[in-house]
């Protein structure tokens, strides 16, 4: 007589927390609140590629590709298009695929210019080769591959943060403001905050570049500020600031000393 093993029964899946239900609703209303990307029907016809609207509105179809793409221009468009599909070819991809994440980085990113989407298109492949070479690192077994293949992915990522650093700088027309949030004032010091005028004198040079030199003479020796700004003054307690012992009193040595004078040293 044979014997027959039950199958056990399947485990059941477990039915979400309340706070799984949370967080689910949370990720729907940021879903709902990105824009959808553009996205093609695509195909190789011998050397040809092929791309055709995933829906029935045409017209908008092709300006949400070039609006992408930063450009106006189809022929642009279709050369970007293929360059980034060339360098994101995976042979587990289709080309369909392919230029779907090519579009998504591309409108993630709103070029506004063809330069912004050549560089948008440039940092997707950097970031494309990166991962390549760290899986390479990752998966072989030979300490002078993991160097190798490791080194070049060090590059990359470094490169990949300075083309991101680049847009950044190309959308703010290279301009780089320095903000000053606090100003500190110690017991016995003095601070000035508005804009000081310190009149229109040449170059510079002489004593007043010298530490302790006199300041310009302006308006019988003071420095002029802008009306309606606050001035800090002196300490209203009365402190003045700290002179070092004997500044002032004693004269300095002569460093020359007479030869008489060595003799008796001696």
């Amino acid at each position: 007589m044979t014997r027959r093993r039950k199958t056990p029964p399947a485990a059941a899946v477990p039915e979400p927390t309340p706070r799984d239900l949370e967080s689910g609703e949370r990720a729907k209303a940021r879903h709902r609140a990105r824009p959808k990307r553009v996205q093609v029907t695509a195909g190789v016809d011998g050397d040809k590629l092929q791309m055709s609207n995933p829906h029935s509105d045409g017209a908008t179809w092709e300006i949400q590709l070039r609006d992408a793409c930063g450009t106006t221009s189809v022929d642009f468009m279709d050369r970007l298009l293929i360059d980034m599909m060339t360098g994101l070819s995976r042979k587990t991809a289709t080309t369909q695929q392919t230029l779907n994440v090519a579009l998504a980085a591309l409108s993630g990113a709103e070029p506004q210019s063809e330069i912004e989407a050549m560089l948008v298109s440039q940092m997707t492949l950097t970031h494309s080769a990166a991962l390549e070479m760290l899986n390479i690192a990752r998966t072989n077994a030979t300490v002078p591959a993991i160097q190798a293949a490791g080194g070049l992915a060090v590059k990359l990522l470094r490169t990949y943060t300075a083309q991101v650093e680049a847009l950044a700088k190309l959308r703010r027309g290279g301009n780089q403001t320095v903000r000053v949030e606090h100003v500190h004032v110690y017991e016995g010091g003095q601070a000035i905050v508005g804009n000081v005028t310190t009149g229109g004198g040449g170059g510079h040079g002489g004593s007043a570049d010298q530490p302790h030199a006199p300041g310009p003479e302006i308006n019988g020796g003071a420095l002029e500020l802008e009306s309606g700004l606050p001035v800090w003054g002196p300490d209203p307690l009365g402190g003045t600031m700290p002179v070092a012992r004997g500044v002032g009193k004693d004269a300095m040595p002569d460093a020359r000393r007479r030869k008489g004078q060595r003799g008796a040293q001696g």
